[in-house]
């Protein structure tokens, strides 16, 4: 009989975590991200002293850790003292960049799901459609179901509408020369000429609110999201059971909170 082979230890596992030895790890790089992380705490200038006591190391290692960092341009020295330069920024840069809308806008949609209790989406333009691209739910037991990845007519949602009017003019009018208008609801409109009027209405106004024209009883309120050029490449947008509610309402009670979040996340999106 064959001798049994032994299991693979986790030592030899290509699963098993890879634990950096102490001779492998460079403590003074170790010291300089323990010094960043001081200013990262609210502190706006450090001295050397300051810091040897803080990281508990010499004085000698506290100036050896500052120079280098202002060497490199991440602090500047005035006198004993040491601050934080904007070169700081470019350690978190790239990894904004690699990030996609979804997940940079996730603590925003959390907060204002939170904040008014109702459904909130982001959605971007596809040919004639808008897809959700992220998705917040409250917990309640009456829900607009929408998933991610889910296409809706653009002319018929909030979010598209915010979309639409944030085309420029060319792509605008060949939408609305193209775009299969159809009624979804005996609110929805349809007419070419009525729907360019409310889409100069939307850009002009800076939002959208609309009330049973993809689904009857339900209704959204959307505003569009900028880049750092100006561009309109997303929608932020609330959708709720109307109720007895109507469209006054819903614009004092629910836009407000909108355009704060929206303008959180045009903030990060201007940072990328």
């Amino acid at each position: 009989m064959p001798p049994r082979a032994e299991a693979p230890s986790a030592a030899n596992s290509e699963d098993a975590p890879d634990i950096p030895k102490k001779d492998e790890l460079l403590d003074s790089l170790t010291k300089g991200l323990a010094l960043l992380r001081l200013y990262a705490s609210g502190v706006e200038h450090l001295t050397m002293q300051e810091v040897a006591e803080q990281l508990d190391v010499t004085r000698a290692a506290a100036r050896r850790l500052l120079l280098t960092l202002a060497h490199n341009g991440y602090l500047a020295q005035q006198g004993r003292q040491f601050t934080l330069t904007p070169k700081v920024m470019d350690l978190g840069y790239a990894y904004f960049a690699s990030m996609n809308l979804p997940q940079l806008a996730r603590p925003f949609l959390q907060a204002l799901c939170a904040e008014v209790g109702e459904s909130c989406s982001i959605g971007m333009l596809d040919g004639d459609s808008v897809v959700l691209v992220a998705r917040e739910e409250p917990r309640q037991l009456l829900r607009v179901d929408m998933a991610i990845g889910r296409r809706m007519p653009a002319y018929a949602h909030s979010l598209g509408r915010v979309l639409l009017a944030g085309l420029d003019d060319a792509a605008l009018a060949a939408y609305l020369a193209s775009a299969d208008l159809r009624k979804l609801t005996p609110f929805t409109i349809t007419s070419r000429p009525a729907l360019a009027r409310k889409l100069a209405q939307v850009r002009a106004d800076g939002w959208c609110t609309l009330v049973s024209e993809l689904a009857d009883g339900f209704a959204g309120v959307s505003v569009p999201l900028h880049d750092q050029t100006g561009k309109v490449v997303a929608g932020l947008g609330l959708s709720m059971v109307l109720g007895s509610r109507d469209q006054g309402h819903l614009e004092t009670h629910y836009l407000p909170p909108l355009r704060t979040a929206a303008e959180k996340i045009e903030g990060i999106l201007r940072a990328r």
